[in-house]
């Protein structure tokens, strides 16, 4: 599976000229369950689905859980029988949504004081979103599907397939009380354009999947 991280930066180093990310990203697809899938879909035909995952704090696990929490995985580990990549991703930290709260209350918000307190709590949350000093990690699951070739029947076919593994890695973490799901569209956009260009991933995060996203000497 380090091989499929290869290939999906190997977009931006092998086109010399424009290539968009928003053509890789398979949202066309017809929806499985009602659910679109957010999925990429690589040059070499290979259709990629990423699952975000929540952490375990194992700092205040007694042993006994410790060991019983590294036997499910094992045995979770040993019903796989296809590639899967477990990576951690340093990512900027959005605040969006919590700015986004503040800034109506603030405008809803007639005090004096309580204005000048909020419009702090603002400030201090921008700074910490384009501070290169402060960041996340992200844990994702990532597997990949190979495709005969590239067409709408074999997407679908091979789409099917990428959703029933997904359901059995989602519903496996699950036992070890870990939260997962497929990401989105903007949430997989996000992901490559940190892998290509973290600093301009950092200070000016992409906020639309609907915008095309340009790839161009190795920068998205």
């Amino acid at each position: 599976m380090f091989a499929l991280m290869k290939s999906m930066k190997s977009v931006a180093k092998n086109e010399k000229q424009r290539s968009t990310v928003k053509g890789a990203v398979g949202t066309g697809l017809n929806p499985v369950n009602g659910h679109p899938r957010r999925i990429l879909i690589t040059p070499n035909n290979k259709m990629v689905q990423c699952i975000k995952v929540s952490a375990i704090n194992l700092e205040l696990a007694s042993n006994a859980e410790c060991n019983e929490i590294f036997e499910t995985f094992e045995g979770f580990l040993k019903t796989l029988t296809y590639h899967v990549l477990f990576t951690n991703v340093s990512m900027p930290v959005d605040l969006t949504t919590y700015i986004a709260d503040e800034k109506q209350i603030l405008n809803e918000t007639k005090n004096q004081y309580k204005r000048m307190l909020l419009e702090s709590y603002i400030d201090y949350s921008e700074e910490i979103e384009t501070n290169q000093d402060i960041m996340q990690r992200q844990r994702y699951v990532i597997f990949a599907e190979k495709m005969k070739e590239d067409t709408p029947e074999e997407r679908y076919e091979t789409a099917l397939e990428i959703e029933e593994k997904k359901q059995e890695i989602i519903d496996s973490l699950s036992e070890l009380e870990l939260e997962a799901e497929g990401v989105t569209d903007i949430e997989l956009i996000r992901y490559l354009h940190t892998m290509f260009d973290y600093s301009t991933a950092q200070k000016r995060p992409i906020e639309s999947s609907f915008v095309p996203q340009i790839i161009q000497g190795g920068k998205l």
